[in-house]
């Protein structure tokens, strides 16, 4: 989730640490890159966690921010205070510059009006944040009807595993959403809360809505960063906030989504396949909007997370509308070929077998990203805490793949889409081979050791046994095919070279992406000014 950094930035441009009042060291903290360049000059970012004001020190002069480097991040208010702070005529956005000496100050405004321009709170986000809280409530609500309907039945078996596969994910989801407070409480990157937005927060953990507390305040923050009578500095402070929230919400209905969703998703297409159909109805329906939401929410979580990870990084373009939709078709396409495959392969083969190779694909993803080393849990790779999300992260790789290193990607996608693309190919055969045998000849006693007794629905056999292989094949050839147009037309940096050199795609140096999933408010401020400590109340 962050990057640590300690002392100098290491590039072209000197910035240098921040301190305090008190002549302390640079910290570690979480680190904000600009828009430009990757050797861009780091700028470090704490929020302060002392109620007296806290002095700040640019080295800086005033003169060198007229340079074309000059960013956001040299600007940004500290904190967001309590009471509105008298603005200066230079960076309020209701009022025009009337100093003498403009010359720096409209190159500081400019730069946070584009900043603003870019990555501003829009009217149109708040119904996207509406359409994430939706998907997530109607699949939980989905599944647990299932639940009931099993256990009313029943079905204690189906209920029971619909109820371990929607609790276990949430639980997962709700402690690492309760650590990564802890942890931007410990480097201060979060804001000073009250006891009751503390008592608020757990209360909503406890009940699984993680995610829907965090967009809650990335609304929040977004519908703050609007007011008029904000300074640029202030608003552009809000706005961060709210990419910040929305990307740590992301990331956390994606563990989630493929944790239950996916799971769930593949078990309710086991059930079909394999049971009878339902006595009632409407628990057929429910299977069916359980199955139909559980795949929107997964292809949505992964285009949310995509947007509000290239949103998050302030050197990164947005993603587009065309943009989105592509990603989400390729996604979407994508994880349906794969998990039909998974339940055909599952209806056919021992469940030891099932989960013995799906386990080896699971150990295969957890051990290379352990080999490259995650630092989204800790500031170190490869410790506990990493180790444990790598494992979550694993669980993802078993169903799609989520890029997490920084430049070329084709060698990657290559080999994960090809391993992929054959275990996909190699469950349809099986089905194609097996799923009518017992039908014309029954098992022989060296088969029933892996294939499972015959015991397909009424409805499965009266579809003609080539159409779901045909499902999960053209699934993943237009799934396919959408990627490469995503990345030829759509791609937000518009110069995606089809052919590079082998010694650039082979480079392993290449930096992970997930770090820095999120900005946070940068510490430089004007020269020489004390900025006020943000009082707890004024959070929600």
């Amino acid at each position: 989730m962050f990057r640590a950094e300690t002392g100098e930035a290491h590039n072209s441009e000197n910035v240098p640490a921040a301190t305090t009042g008190a002549g302390q060291s640079a910290f570690s903290c979480k680190s904000l890159v600009t828009r430009r360049s990757w050797l861009a000059p780091t700028t470090w970012a704490r929020f302060p966690n002392r109620r007296p004001t806290l002095q700040v020190r640019h080295a800086i002069p005033l003169e060198e921010k007229d340079s074309p480097a000059a960013w956001v991040g040299d600007f940004v208010d500290t904190a967001v205070p309590l009471r509105q702070v008298e603005p200066t005529p230079s960076v309020c956005r209701s009022t025009p510059e009337t100093r003498t000496y403009a010359g720096a100050r409209d190159d500081n405004q400019a730069v946070l009006l584009e900043f603003l321009r870019v990555h501003g709170f829009r009217p149109y986000q708040l119904v996207l944040f509406l359409f994430s809280i939706l998907t997530y409530v109607s699949d939980i609500c989905s599944d647990a009807y299932l639940v009931y309907a099993y256990h009313r039945q029943g079905d204690y078996y189906w209920s029971y595993m619909t109820l371990a596969l929607l609790i276990i994910p949430a639980m997962v989801m709700t402690a690492f959403s309760l650590a990564w407070y802890v942890l931007d409480r410990k480097v201060n990157v979060d804001p000073p809360r009250t006891c009751r937005v503390w008592t608020l927060r757990l209360f909503f953990h406890g009940l699984q809505l993680a995610p829907i507390v965090r967009l809650a305040d990335a609304v929040y923050y977004g519908l703050a960063s609007r007011r008029a009578e904000l300074s640029l500095a202030m608003a552009v402070q809000y706005t961060q906030l709210m990419l910040y929230e929305d990307a740590d919400s992301a990331m956390l209905r994606m563990i989630e989504c493929f944790m239950e969703a996916a799971p769930q998703l593949l078990l309710q297409l086991y059930i079909i396949i394999t049971q009878g159909t339902p006595e009632h109805k409407f628990q057929l329906v429910a299977q069916i909007v359980s199955c139909f939401t559980s795949w929107l929410s997964l292809s949505w979580s992964l285009t949310h997370y995509q947007t509000a990870l290239r949103r998050s990084r302030v050197e990164k373009a947005n993603l587009t509308w065309l943009g989105s939709v592509l990603f989400f078709l390729w996604k979407s396409l994508m994880l349906a070929s794969r998990i039909l495959a998974l339940a055909l392969f599952a209806a056919i083969v021992q469940g030891m077998w099932f989960g013995l190779g799906l386990g080896l694909h699971w150990l295969l993803s957890v051990g290379w990203l352990v080999t490259r080393g995650t630092t989204f849990c800790s500031p170190n790779p490869r410790t506990f805490t990493e180790f444990l999300f790598d494992m979550v992260l694993g669980a993802v790789y078993c169903f799609d793949v989520v890029n997490v290193r920084e430049g070329h990607s084709r060698l990657w996608y290559l080999t994960c889409y090809t391993t992929i693309g054959l275990e996909n190919l190699l469950a349809t055969f099986l089905w194609l081979v097996f799923s009518s045998a017992e039908v014309t000849v029954p098992l022989s006693p060296q088969h029933k050791w892996m294939l499972r007794p015959s015991n397909l629905s009424s409805w499965i056999r009266s579809v003609p046994q080539w159409v779901l292989p045909v499902c999960v094949i053209g699934s993943f050839i237009l799934g396919v095919w959408m990627m490469l147009t995503y990345y030829v037309f759509a791609h937000p940096s518009k110069n995606i070279k089809m052919c590079v050199p082998c010694d650039v795609l082979f480079d392993c140096n290449a930096v992970l992406t997930i770090p820095s999933i999120a900005p946070v408010p940068p510490m430089d401020t004007k020269a020489s000014e004390a900025t006020e400590t943000p009082n707890d109340a004024e959070y929600l």
